[in-house]
């Protein structure tokens, strides 16, 4: 899983956006660490996104917009230099914990 994400982090896609390898970081080595449970929309805009303690998602739609365009980049990934990949990381519509084909 981590060599896959280091292929993915390493693409040409990812490398122009920190905040989409910083997301995908995360809530994989969440995951793997056993930790994907956890894995809220507050987590994720206090940690990946820097919202503080003080973020309130019902107001900021930062995580979900973000997490939208991760979605799209990974597709991207895995239509062109990722199409060969032998795990595909996948993040289902409406929730944050990622999934490993």
């Amino acid at each position: 899983m981590r060599r896959a994400l280091a292929d993915i982090l390493a693409s040409p896609a990812f490398q122009s956006s920190e905040r989409l390898r910083t997301f995908l970081q995360f809530i994989v080595d969440e995951t793997l660490e056993g930790r994907g449970s956890a894995l809220k929309e507050f987590t994720i805009g206090s940690e990946v996104c820097q919202r503080g303690t003080d973020y309130d998602p019902r107001v900021d739609p930062v995580v979900r917009v973000e997490a939208r365009r991760l979605r799209a980049r990974l597709a991207d990934y895995y239509d062109g230099p990722g199409r060969t990949a032998a795990v595909r990381i996948e993040i289902p519509k409406g929730a944050y914990v990622p999934v490993f084909h």
